[in-house]
């Protein structure tokens, strides 16, 4: 049976990048067009940088489903009555008496290029108490040593959900962090999988061995595949960023490192998809074990 591991955490995500495992490098600006407050001073929106940035109309109404209190204000495109997703979703604040405030095209672009025409901002941020947790039967968490890219950290987040992941371990230097379009992405994930942010993955990893977890990194290297291996209850899925894999420390931190097969020596799986085969495995082998 599975708890929640998580608390309520408002300190600002560290949004920078560095990119194996997977697709192109994110560009400079994490590949979402993220909220510069330095462009466009006069259209600049003030509001508190520990509010998360959730973009996307699924995510935005997955955000008022799951945590109505949290959300602290939505902007609506102005034109937002032409498009009936956008009024829908107007009724639904209303109804919820949450505030609703119209902005323009370019300011929305500031936070999230593709925003969708909407973008709330939530005062609760879910994090990921691993030390705290209580483990029941099965535990499943995800670790990215890395991750740069925010469709990849949004796509890994979106399949967490879908496959019940507890918690995902990330670090706080030289990754991608919760930005606006990883929420996008996400579809709604971010509301449900609280994250751990370290630069350390020995503490946590220690941690959560001690509770019974073993620690698997998929790496190229490896010559035991996924489906060779008896996925046990508790397990810690360790990929590496999109342009190096794993690093090093890493590497010693896992009890074993395991692949995925592929017909090419020379390429790789994009890191959500590798994820994605990865917790499919495990959903498999522990509903024969059943």
């Amino acid at each position: 049976m599975r708890k929640n591991n998580f608390k309520s955490n408002s300190r600002k995500s560290s949004d920078r990048n560095f990119s194996k495992g997977a697709g192109k490098p994110a560009s400079k600006g994490g590949g979402g067009g993220d909220y510069n407050p330095q462009r466009h001073k006069s259209d600049k929106l003030t509001y508190p940088k520990s509010w998360r940035q959730v973009a996307g109309t699924h995510a935005i109404m997955e955000l008022i489903n799951t945590h109505p209190k949290s959300v602290q204000v939505v902007l609506l495109q102005t034109n937002f009555k032409s498009s009936a997703e956008l009024t829908e979703l107007s009724g639904i604040l209303e109804s919820k008496k949450i505030k609703m405030e119209q902005k323009s095209e370019a300011q929305l672009q500031e936070i999230c290029r593709s925003h969708q025409g909407a973008v709330a901002f939530s005062d609760l941020t879910l994090e990921f108490d691993y030390e705290n947790a209580s483990w029941e039967n099965n535990g499943l968490v995800v670790a990215l040593d890395g991750v740069e890219d925010t469709q990849n950290l949004g796509a890994v987040l979106r399949t967490s959900w879908l496959m019940g992941v507890d918690g995902i371990i990330i670090p706080e230097d030289r990754a991608v962090g919760l930005t606006a379009n990883v929420h996008k992405v996400a579809s709604g994930g971010a509301e449900h999988v609280p994250i751990h942010r370290t630069n350390q993955f020995s503490a946590p990893f220690e941690t959560l061995k001690q509770a019974g977890f073993w620690v698997f990194g998929l790496s190229h290297k490896a010559k035991k595949t996924i489906y060779d291996l008896q996925i046990p209850e508790k397990v810690i899925w360790v990929l590496g960023s999109e342009d190096k894999g794993l690093r090093g420390p890493t590497e010693k931190a896992c009890d074993e490192l395991v692949c995925i097969p592929q017909l090419s020596p020379n390429a790789s799986y994009n890191v959500s998809v590798s994820a994605a085969l990865a917790l499919g495995e495990t959903k498999r082998q522990w509903s024969i074990k059943k």
